[in-house]
């Protein structure tokens, strides 16, 4: 019987664990998404107006950038440093294999992304702010979807997380 409880409480506390961490990443997207708008923000102010080269204007747009938004752009700024003959799009698709896991970006930002990269020194400094300017409009919006889906799922998630376990440990007894 002891054994059964114990399995019992593990059940619940996975599934509430599960729960938890499914609401913390819902939750984590638009704050996300807005830092990622604040850093593109930096970042077409050093590219138009300051004209740093690429890589240096991702180093300083991430510097005021903190957690895997802010390590995203300085990985791809160092790739770009680094391996100076990769397209700005190459350098992004890299950074985001090797630390896109700890982001809480959907397909959708990962696509603007990479757009904007196929995008970036490709035009004149007038095309490319127009560029950014409605790569930050588009994510704005994912931004405002984002925080309709967080106020909506978040709680569900957790109360999901609670239920289930204590159902599949209800079913076990």
């Amino acid at each position: 019987m002891g054994l059964k409880l114990i399995g019992c409480v593990l059940v619940v506390l996975a599934g509430t664990g599960l729960g938890f961490s499914m609401a913390a990443r819902c939750s984590e997207r638009p704050r996300q998404i807005s830092q990622l708008i604040a850093g593109l923000a930096a970042f077409a102010a050093y590219v138009s107006y300051a004209t740093l080269p690429l890589a240096e204007a991702l180093t300083r747009a991430a510097s005021g950038l903190s957690g895997p938004v802010g390590t995203f752009l300085r990985q791809a700024a160092a790739i770009l440093a680094d391996r100076g003959l990769l397209s700005p799009r190459e350098a992004l698709e890299e950074a985001l294999a090797s630390g896109g896991r700890r982001l809480a970006w959907e397909r959708a930002e990962r696509e603007i992304i990479l757009q904007l990269g196929s995008n970036l020194g490709t035009t004149g400094r007038d095309e490319q702010q127009k560029y950014l300017a409605m790569v930050l409009d588009q994510l704005r919006r994912l931004e405002q979807e984002a925080l309709r889906h967080r106020d909506q799922n978040a709680k569900m998630y957790r109360y999901l997380g609670v239920c289930g376990g204590l159902a599949v440990a209800i079913i076990l007894v």
